[in-house]
């Protein structure tokens, strides 16, 4: 029971000082929903509580920007394809 309880503590501890360091590293402008002193407060005071708090309401959205998914064109559709195929059968005609 001791071993569950040390291990516990580790992953709670270990989840506050990665929230910590990511709430020291976050630009004051872009944290979410409170201030940065609060966020400190509730990470260190309201353990393991205020740390899972911190990475779902008061860390900074990122925006990644999408990228374009690749347009899938079927061989029968593809102009260059259709083009390189009838180049192919004349020059197979033409070898007859």
């Amino acid at each position: 029971m001791a071993r569950v309880f040390a291990l516990l503590l580790l992953i709670d501890l270990a989840l506050v000082i990665l929230a910590l360091v990511d709430c020291l590293r976050a630009d004051e402008n872009a944290i979410r929903t409170a201030p940065w002193v609060a966020w400190m407060f509730a990470i260190l005071l309201v353990s393991p509580f205020g740390a899972i708090a911190w990475f779902v309401r008061g860390r900074p959205v990122t925006e990644v920007p999408l990228r374009p998914r690749p347009v899938f064109v079927a061989p029968d559709d593809n102009p260059e394809f259709l083009e390189s195929l009838a180049a192919t059968i004349r020059r197979e005609h033409d070898d007859d």
